[in-house]
This record gives structure tokens, C-alpha cells and sequence, in this order.
């Protein structure tokens, strides 16, 4: 049975010396708006870009761009550790999202095919 406290540290039987670590955040904190997400790693080191697309506005077929850009707007290097540890946060995040969505849904959303008009 496992009786230590949420907060407390570990025990250890080095003399490490345990400092806990506690989220502050600061005024003014911008919050970002992302739906893209590119990922790369060099030089031991990961490099997360959040960008975000928007949807053309044109109504018709021929008024439809060759292609949409993303625009960056965050860009984030992360060390291999943290990147694991942040890969585990969020792998539980989403089966925890997964689980309290199903629930809470009466029935299931249409789903949308990327063709004009068919939906199931």
C-alpha cells in the first residue's frame, strides 16, 4: 500500500536532495491557437512547430487556391527526456479525453467524408 501524499517526493536511499517543482503561471500568458503540428529532431534535440491553417473562403470550385499555407505560431525545442516524459502526458491525456467523451455522448456525430454533400 502506497501512503505517500500526491505532492510529497519520492524516498530515496541516496542523499539526493528533492526539490518539488510547482506550475505558476504568469499574467499575460498568451494562449495560441494551433491545428497543425510539425515535428523534427536534430542535434539531439526535438523541434515542435504549431502553426495553424485556415480555411479558403472561396464558394466555388474555381475560386479554390492550388494549396493553403500554415502559419507558424509557436515554435518549441524540447530535450529527448522531456519529450518522453511529454509523449507519456499526453498519450494519457487523450485516454482520459477518449474515455470522458464517450461517455458523455448520447449519440455519435455525423461523420464527414471529403466529398461535397456525403455524409453518413
Amino acid at each position: 500500500m502506497n501512503t505517500r501524499s500526491k505532492n510529497s517526493p519520492p524516498k530515496s536511499d541516496t542523499n539526493a536532495v528533492v526539490i518539488p517543482v510547482r506550475w505558476k503561471t504568469p499574467d499575460g500568458l498568451p494562449s495560441l491557437y494551433a491545428n497543425q503540428l510539425l515535428i523534427s529532431h536534430a542535434g539531439g534535440e526535438f523541434y515542435l512547430f504549431f502553426g495553424e491553417v485556415t480555411p479558403p473562403l472561396a464558394l466555388e470550385p474555381e475560386d479554390m487556391p492550388d494549396h493553403l499555407e500554415i502559419v507558424p505560431v509557436a515554435k518549441i525545442v524540447v530535450a529527448p527526456e522531456a519529450m518522453l516524459r511529454f509523449a507519456e502526458a499526453i498519450q494519457t491525456n487523450i485516454e482520459k479525453f477518449k474515455t470522458r467523451s464517450v461517455s458523455e455522448q448520447t449519440e455519435p456525430a455525423p461523420r464527414i467524408s471529403s466529398q461535397k454533400g456525403d455524409t453518413e
